[in-house]
């Protein structure tokens, strides 16, 4: 289940760039927007157990769903985007599983600092691939097509 509220509470706590676009909508319509990690095309599923896989990033998902919610296809805001997105993967992963720590003494929170150290890897490249910018127009689209008056 969704929460909402417990993701804008986390993109305040983490100071998350971008975060102000979420001021412009309702709970109800950011339950509506957000739909979690994974390409609009992905079934449902697939985007589960993607955005299960990097529930500790949930709080950017939510910020990089509403700006592909409201894309304008351009190259600019395609970057904006992409750098955002690499901004709070950092500061998330930073927050949570920081280097200068005594816990890194202990293995099993070496182990899960590798993990989220290799998600977020990942996911700064998955963004930013030419799939990731043909998502981006397709959105523009989809916009222009259910925004448009009929």
């Amino acid at each position: 289940m969704k929460n909402i509220q417990k993701l804008l509470v986390m993109c305040k706590e983490y100071d998350l760039t971008g975060k102000e676009i979420l001021e412009n909508y309702t709970i109800g319509e950011l339950e509506k927007i957000y739909n979690g990690a994974g390409p609009d095309s992905w079934i449902p599923l697939a985007r589960d157990i993607l955005t299960a896989m990097m529930d500790l990033f949930a709080p950017l998902i939510l910020i990089h769903d509403v700006q592909f919610f409201e894309s304008d296809g351009s190259e600019s805001g395609f970057q904006k985007t992409v750098n955002d997105w690499k901004i709070n993967s950092d500061k998330i992963f930073r927050a949570d599983y920081p280097l200068c720590t005594w816990k890194i003494l202990s293995a099993s929170y070496r182990r899960k600092r590798l993990y989220w150290l290799g998600v977020k890897t990942a996911s700064d490249l998955a963004i930013q691939t030419p799939s990731a910018r043909t998502a981006w127009q397709s959105a523009h689209q989809k916009n222009q097509t259910e925004r448009s008056p009929k």
